[in-house]
């Protein structure tokens, strides 16, 4: 009956953990068998017979099955014939199937996934042609794009790298040397575009594959296509050891003070009081340090603090993922977390911080390898961050007068014309946008930016997006969250949509009011409301409008930034909140593309 078989070149493909015996093939034959309801005789089976420099099994029979759309009958089912052919070659092992799987336990056993580096290594090149790739995006902003799919002739000529780094393929298609392969690398899944195959054809199939799978000296670097993605691993695959690890603050403080989606309470009595913005600024502050992770005596991963060596926790690398076991800061004892959909003290389901912190992947881990980052608990390689960043600092945009910038959008009086010069929304309207010219404070409100800009130049009409920040200067993400949330999320809005622009043009025709002072402020800081009117119907109808977002802040210098990249190209390990900013402004220039804009960081010199 075996040769009956006729299949498809698809199977998937593991390394193999430990050797696969004939009792275990005969145990997994009898396993998958006893699952089934109604199994009939085998209409094939054999174990472990050689072919080549391979061994293969093969088992095929007939069961009953409740179909999906009546769950609940128990007098109708469908008679399935299925069957599985598991191919041994040089410690991998590839598994073809249909309608029956092969049981967890002689996975867990037996099985270990590829990594995705290994598949991209193994089967691309620089002849590679991809008509097809899946792809997820990297950002922790819950406004962008989660996830794509491209298709075309030839996507290296349609695909714009300049985003690609913010993107991990999930899956992919393209064609080489007249092959044409389909491939979900996180799941070891390959297919080969071709005829049906016997059964020993497809024996030599899964053994080509695993040929080139294996690695070797003299194999060349994966197809440049794939190389200027991200990649997620699986932690199986991590190749480097940890060094540090940080709280992710930002996040917390945002969920805490600007989305109100968590408080922290303590005990009080018999029930729970909510602390104050007093009693959190010091557990945050306390969670901001950067702590060192070391192996002890014990083969354990210990949390230190870097300036005492002071043992103040542990993480454990597990399959899956990276779990924080202890944390034993002083601040945070006794110290929950309650979900504020529920009224204070009621929420049944509050953890403690530390808890809070593991549950929900709140941390980073970085490594002694710098390409490596465990952040929003899963691992990601992003060989972009050790090549000098010359491609990120290419968003980064010089102006001197921020240095001298005090505050956001400094006083307010009745006696005010215009903010104050040495405020961030000053040096815009000073410096930042002297190619505007029409200018208007969005400011408070429904808000899509602090300023907007039109340049109505018939050969380069422009529209701009200005979110205006101030804060001490700083290489991490915490100043960036509210200003990269805010413009991914009106990202939309650069096209100026008809049916809002009656309530803007009504805003942009008063004066500014804030912190319940009526300045004499004209929103319209440069132009007039009738060329307001004008910039924005031009430049919504005009085909070749270039759209532009940026974040003005004074607490950034791209100096320091040049000279983190250049440390860390040196072989210095970066600073976590460093990688945290450096993966929050690519999702934020990534999303920016996506809506055909640009987006850009303007700062310090």
């Amino acid at each position: 009956m075996i040769d009956e078989l006729q299949a498809s070149k698809s199977c998937y493909f593991y390394r193999q953990k430990i050797p696969i015996t004939t009792v275990a093939i005969t145990a997994l034959f009898r396993a998958i068998r006893g699952t089934q309801t109604s199994p009939s005789n085998n209409l094939f089976s054999f174990i472990r017979q050689p072919h080549g420099t391979s061994i293969w099994s093969a088992l095929c029979f007939q069961f009953d099955k409740t179909p999906a759309f009546l769950p609940g009958t128990k007098n109708v089912s469908d008679r399935l014939t299925g069957y599985l052919l598991i191919v041994e070659h040089r410690d991998y092992v590839a598994i073809f199937k249909s309608q029956i799987d092969v049981p967890s336990d002689f996975a867990k056993r037996h099985l270990q996934r590829i990594g995705a580096q290994d598949v991209d290594r193994g089967l691309t090149s620089k002849d590679s042609v991809f008509a097809r790739v899946r792809l997820r995006h990297m950002t922790l902003s819950r406004f962008a794009l989660r996830s794509k799919t491209l298709e075309g002739e030839n996507l290296q000529n349609n695909v714009g790298m300049a985003s690609s780094a913010r993107f991990a393929p999930l899956g992919y298609s393209f064609t080489e040397a007249d092959e044409h392969f389909s491939t979900t690398p996180r799941t070891g899944r390959i297919s080969l575009r071709a005829d049906r195959a016997g059964y020993l054809e497809l024996v030599d199939y899964a053994c080509g594959i695993i040929d080139r799978l294996r690695p070797s000296p003299g194999r060349s670097s994966s197809s440049p296509f794939l190389a200027a993605f991200a990649r997620p691993l699986e932690l199986s695959d991590l190749t480097a050891s940890p060094t540090q690890f940080a709280v992710d603050t930002a996040i917390l403080g945002q969920a805490i003070f600007d989305d109100k989606i968590i408080r922290l309470v303590k005990r009080d009595g018999g029930g729970y009081r909510e602390l104050p913005k007093s009693e959190v600024d010091p557990i945050l502050a306390e969670l901001t340090d950067i702590l060192g992770v070391a192996k002890n005596a014990a083969g354990k991963l210990v949390v230190s603090q870097a300036a005492t060596s002071v043992e103040v926790g542990e993480i454990a690398i597990n399959k899956t993922r990276i779990a924080l076991k202890r944390l034993t800061l002083p601040l945070l004892a006794d110290v929950y977390v309650e979900d504020t959909q529920f009224a204070l003290g009621m929420d049944d389901d509050r953890a403690l911080l530390k808890h809070f912190i593991d549950k929900q992947d709140t941390f980073i881990v970085l490594f002694d390898q710098p390409r490596f980052a465990y952040l929003d608990g899963s691992l990601y390689q992003d060989d972009t961050l050790v090549n000098g960043g010359t491609q990120f600092l290419g968003y980064l945009f010089e102006n001197a007068e921020l240095a001298t910038v005090t505050g956001e959008k400094g006083n307010f009086t009745a006696a005010h014309r215009t903010f104050d010069p040495d405020s961030t929304f000053g040096a815009v309207l000073s410096t930042i946008a002297p190619e505007d010219d029409v200018m208007v404070c969005d400011d408070l409100g429904d808000e899509w930016a602090d300023f907007i800009g039109f340049r109505t130049d018939p050969a380069s009409p422009r529209v701009t997006f200005y979110h205006a920040k101030h804060g001490d200067l700083t290489l991490g993400a915490g100043a960036f969250h509210v200003s990269v949330s805010q413009a991914i999320k009106n990202l939309g809005n650069l096209a100026l949509p008809a049916s809002a622009m009656a309530s803007k043009f009504a805003l942009w025709n008063r004066l500014y009011n804030n912190n319940g002072v009526r300045t004499g402020i004209r929103r319209t800081c440069r132009g007039t409301p009738a060329e307001s009117r004008h910039a924005v119907s031009f430049c919504r109808g005009a085909p070749h409008t270039f759209k532009r977002v940026a974040i003005v802040t004074s607490s950034l210098s791209k100096a320091a930034v040049e000279q983190t990249f250049k440390d860390i190209e040196a072989g210095h390990t970066a600073s976590p909140y460093f990688v945290q900013l450096y993966w929050l402004l690519s999702s934020f220039f990534a999303a920016c593309t996506e809506v055909g804009a640009f987006g850009c960081v303007i700062c310090q010199e």
